[in-house]
């Protein structure tokens, strides 16, 4: 009793680090999923949040924390315990070492790159405010082979504007275990990225905005489309622009709005009338044919672009609580035939009882995804797509048409003691593949004490059949200190 009155006071103490018109640091991506899986929870049985980019602010979820003190008491207490250190003046957030030994090398999903061969991973966390108006986060993972800043910038600014510089993240999507844009399948970027801290208005605007440098590309290419003269390539790194932009529709109903451009880099060059015509006339600036190349210049054609319209709607049903989630992504333009689009659902049921989640998630997409006729590489970064892992399992340059669907369970065992398990399986339209399958448990224990430092331990299991037929596995044993 003694330790939740102490943990009451401190969190109101700390108000003053998220004050009304300063900045926020973030919660971790992907890195710390007891956290985030009770999160997810308290985002779906609270009213009128309408939040649906990633990565959280610290700020945004200490305030809709508070609407669920006497509704979901026990939730609150858990994550009041576990958010405590993001909303103080300074403080280390999180660290975690895992031992893993893996066969075949196939990419983990949403883990920047990382595959079932990497065996040694450090990572972990920590930021400190400077005032209101001012912050540094420094957060990355660290394995046998090389650093991966996910959550380090600077960040400054006030309430409407919060300006983040250097490796920040974005994931731009309502779902959980795969996002179509954009998510954290790749390594993080540089990048320069504007949002704000406090939502707009009584209809909750909230938009985040950034401007990003990719790796370097095998090949761009230097010419136009003509079908007459020969293309010609050269290696650069382009450039991503990305705006998310969501608003409550009603009390239980939000309405989000994603675009992503590629363009740039290497051979090509961009100007602000450029970007300006891309932007809001996609449709031509960005769908050259061969033919119509021939009456244009080598620099017309701005880059490849991609936009999504989303929408999460959460409610009780006979006081089931549930969460429903869609979206309907597009390259360039809405349409069929060469257009591509890409559909997807999702339903949360953050409580099926008290120690039971349940979320199943949904996507279909047309062939041509993450291809693109100006880059050899697409949309992706350092050989992974930028947006859904099924985008990487397939023959390099062979875009196939796609559906996946995933199913996770969290179920609480006790006080302690935790299982998440995600089975997945994706099937890929054209000849040659088969249908995946695989499944990813994860089991996590928080010690009566201590040893060596470490708070918690963990053991996970990830095994499966890929779209070749080829067996993998990976056993991971971690510590989180």
């Amino acid at each position: 009793m003694l330790k939740k009155i102490s943990l009451l006071i401190a969190l109101a103490l700390s108000t003053n680090a998220l004050a009304k018109g300063g900045v926020s640091p973030y919660l971790p991506l992907n890195q710390a999923p007891e956290l985030e899986h009770n999160v997810a929870r308290l985002l779906a049985v609270s009213k009128n949040t309408h939040i649906m980019s990633k990565p959280y602010k610290a700020h945004d979820i200490y305030n809709v924390l508070q609407t669920i003190r006497h509704s979901y008491p026990e939730l609150y207490q858990t994550l009041s315990y576990q958010i405590s250190p993001y909303i103080q003046s300074d403080a280390g957030t999180f660290a975690k070492a895992t031992l893993a030994a893996g066969t075949k090398n196939k990419t983990l999903p949403n883990q920047r790159g990382q595959t079932t061969k990497t065996n040694l991973i450090v990572e972990g966390g920590a930021y400190a405010n400077f005032g209101r108006y001012f912050g540094v986060s420094v957060a990355g993972i660290a394995n046998e082979d090389e650093i991966l800043p996910t959550q380090s910038f600077i960040y400054l600014g006030y309430k409407y504007a919060q300006l983040d510089i250097g490796y920040r993240e974005h994931w731009y999507s309502p779902f959980n275990d795969s996002a179509m844009l954009l998510s954290t399948h790749a390594k993080t970027t540089p990048s320069i990225t504007i949002s704000n801290v406090e939502p707009i208005t009584s209809f909750n605007i909230r938009y985040d905005m950034f401007i990003s440098k990719m790796t370097e590309q095998r090949g761009i290419l230097k010419t136009n489309k003509n079908a007459a003269i020969e293309k010609v390539f050269e290696p650069g790194k382009p450039y991503l622009y990305g705006l998310h932009i969501s608003f409550a529709a009603t009390d239980n109903l939000t309405i989000g709005l994603s675009r992503l451009m590629q363009f740039g880099g290497g051979p090509r060059k961009v100007t602000f009338k450029d970007f300006a015509e891309g932007f809001f006339t996609p449709g031509t600036k960005d769908n050259v044919s061969s033919t119509e190349a021939k009456n244009l210049d080598d620099q017309y054609e701005l880059g490849d672009q991609l936009g999504s319209i989303t929408f999460e709607y959460n409610n009780s049903l006979f006081d089931l609580p549930y969460e429903f989630y869609g979206e309907i992504a597009l390259e360039d333009t809405l349409g069929g035939g060469s257009r591509n689009n890409a559909y997807s659902f999702g339903i949360y049921l953050p409580f099926v009882a008290s120690n039971h989640s349940l979320r199943f998630e949904h996507s279909n997409w047309q062939g041509g995804w993450y291809k693109n006729s100006l880059y050899s590489d697409g949309n992706r970064n350092s050989g992974n797509v930028i947006g859904h892992w099924g985008g990487d399992e397939h023959d390099y340059t062979d875009y196939t048409p796609a559906k996946s669907m995933s199913i996770n369970w969290h179920w609480q065992l006790s006080v302690k003691e935790g299982l998440n398990t995600t089975l997945r399986s994706l099937t890929n339209k054209r000849d040659g593949y088969e249908t995946s399958y695989e499944l990813q448990t994860a089991y996590t224990r928080k010690l009566n004490k201590p040893v060596w430092g470490a708070k918690s331990v963990g053991a996970e299991l990830y095994l499966g059949k890929d779209v070749y037929g080829e067996a993998f596995s990976r056993i991971a044993l971690s510590a989180s200190f």
